[in-house]
Parts: C-alpha cells; structure tokens; sequence
C-alpha cells in the first residue's frame, strides 16, 4: 500500500499521547471527511490508539477518537474496526462513529486513572455515558478538555441544590488537605486542581476507613468471615467547590476489598448548574459509611464518606439546606 505525506507524518509523530489539534494537517486522516470548524472550536484533542510504538505501521489509522468541544457540545468521532468481510476475505472499511452531547446536558465529569489505565467518562442528563479510555501519561491534555468543560458550565448558574452545597462548603470553610500517609496523592491531585483552578476551595478531606459489616444473624457472621479474608476498605477522598462545581478526588472506587495496593486516582467533577436532589442516607452494609445520592436528570452519582466526618456533616447539611429551600418553594 502507498503511504502518502500526510499518513507518514501521522505515523512519525505517534505516540501514546494525547495531542491537540491546532491546523487541518493536524486532523488524523481517518476523520478528516468530517466537517470541522478549527476556528470555531475551544479544543480539540487526538485521543492516539492503544498500541505499543513497534506494532504501528504507515497505513495504518493511529488514532482511536478526536475529540471536539466548541460553544455548545462535545463531539467525539470514534474509530470503528475493521470486520472481516465472507469467505473471499478482506475487510470492510473501518471507519468513524460520531456522538454529540449538548453542554447543557454534561451533568457529572469522571477522569479515572490506575497507573497508565485511563478512563474519561461523560454523564448525560438522560443517564447514558460517554466513555473514552487513554494512556494514563497524558492526564494532563484530558484535565486541559475537563477545564473547558467546567468554563461551559460556568454560564448556568446553580439551582436550589447545586447553592444549597455551595452554601453548605462555604459554612465548613477550608480544610486542610491531611488525609493521611497512604492518601498523600490524592492531596497533591487536588492542589493541581486548585492551581488550575483558584477559586476551588477544599472543604472536607479524610484519609481511609477500615469497614466492618453488620454480624448481625447467620448471614452477617459469614459475611463477617468473609469480610477477615478479604477485608474492606473506604478510601480517601476530598471534597472542594467553588461558583460552578462540585470536585471530587478520590480512588477509582469508594469501598474496595482485599489486601492489594491501590494506586488509582479519580476526579469527579459535577455542575453545580446540573443537580436536582442530594439525598444522605446509613451504607447498607458498613455502619461506618454514609452514602450520599446526587441526582441530575435520569442520572444518579454516588459518594461514599466515614459516618460522622466533615465530609458527612458536609452532604447531611447540603441536604437540609435543599430541603428547606425547596419547602420554602412550595408554600
């Protein structure tokens, strides 16, 4: 097959990072059909495949997703793999999918990271998700798209729920980010945050909890049995707002169990804009979790906090301030 410039030049400058895409040449040549406005665009960003450097070749398409936010939406143009064709054999093209989501409709922002495992998830008011995973060393260029996509929600401002959190955090007032030895990253995450991000104030933190289920009966003493084995844990976290959303950095998973190590990091960003209800109700397992609900649309995010931290107190409060707020509305 014959390369042309474009696909050599594609191909020498392929790596496991995530690009930005500044000039038409930049455009990987796969989605270049597209019709795409570089002018218009606040960011544009190549998301590369997941292939070592060796096994890439010339003609092959090197990148997995382009990724196109503007004023109004997020477009992601995904790649599709070839499939084989019959018993003659060959493939069919492969080709691109494309999805639009309306930045109105972006209700919770996930950056998941474990080692160089990368996940960026999109919720949707209508409960679907948009997931686009990439080489965890390019974390930086997805904070850079995650940033964008707080400045768009910065043009809603909060309803009754996102001020009653806001309200809530700044009654806790600032605190200070020690969540313990083993939770050290989490803290150094969450002030990269805050450097990008100035007027994001941290407002509750805690390091991990060991968690015990309730032995109560037959099956609470096996789940107790279980539970010395494989013992559970409530990982660290921090919590921070400001005018526009609520930031999350924690692990990859609120309670996890076993013995392993975990290094994942995970920053969970949500609109303060979005939010329709905050309920904070008992783990129903573990009595020292507490599990708070935050609902926007069809969508439903949950947290997991240690009963009884500033965390906790944090929710409950946000909670009751929704709640009478919304009381105060009906009469």
């Amino acid at each position: 097959m014959t390369t042309d410039a474009a696909g050599t030049s594609e191909y020498d400058r392929f790596g496991p990072w995530i690009d930005e895409v500044r000039t038409p040449s930049d455009v990987p040549r796969l989605f270049r059909d597209h019709p795409l406005d570089l002018d218009a665009a606040r960011l544009v960003l190549k998301v590369p495949r997941n292939i070592a450097r060796r096994d890439a070749t010339p003609d092959m398409d090197l990148y997995d997703h382009l990724l196109v936010l503007d004023a109004d939406a997020l477009t992601t143009l995904s790649r599709r793999p070839a499939v084989a064709a019959g018993r003659r054999g060959g493939a069919s093209p492969a080709g691109f999918s494309t999805s639009t989501v309306p930045l109105v409709d972006v209700v919770a922002v996930r950056d998941d990271v474990s080692l160089l495992d990368g996940r960026l998830t999109i919720r949707t008011r209508d409960g679907a998700e948009l997931s686009v995973p990439y080489n965890g060393s390019a974390q930086a260029r997805v904070a850079d798209l995650v940033a964008g996509l707080r400045v768009a929600a910065a043009d809603a401002g909060p309803g009754v729920v996102g001020r009653a959190l806001r309200d809530a955090a700044r009654a806790a007032g600032p605190s200070p980010l020690e969540p313990g030895h083993d939770d050290v990253a989490l803290a150094s995450a969450m002030r990269e945050i805050v450097r990008r991000h100035p007027e994001v104030t941290p407002s509750a933190c805690h390091g991990r909890v060991p968690l015990r289920p309730d032995a109560t009966g037959l099956r609470g003493r096996a789940r107790l049995a279980l539970h010395a084995l494989s013992p559970a844990t409530l990982h660290g976290a921090v919590l921070a707002t400001d005018d526009v959303a609520l930031e999350v950095v924690g692990r990859h998973a609120w309670v996890l169990r076993g013995r392993s190590p975990v290094h994942s990091r995970s920053r969970l960003v949500v609109p303060l804009a979005a939010l329709d209800g905050l309920h904070v109700a008992p783990h129903p397992v573990y009595a020292l979790a507490t599990t708070a609900t935050l609902t926007a649309g069809e969508a439903r995010l949950e947290l997991v906090v240690p009963t009884g931290s500033v965390a906790h107190a944090l929710l409950s409060d946000a909670a009751t301030r929704a709640a009478d707020a919304g009381a105060r509305t009906a009469r």
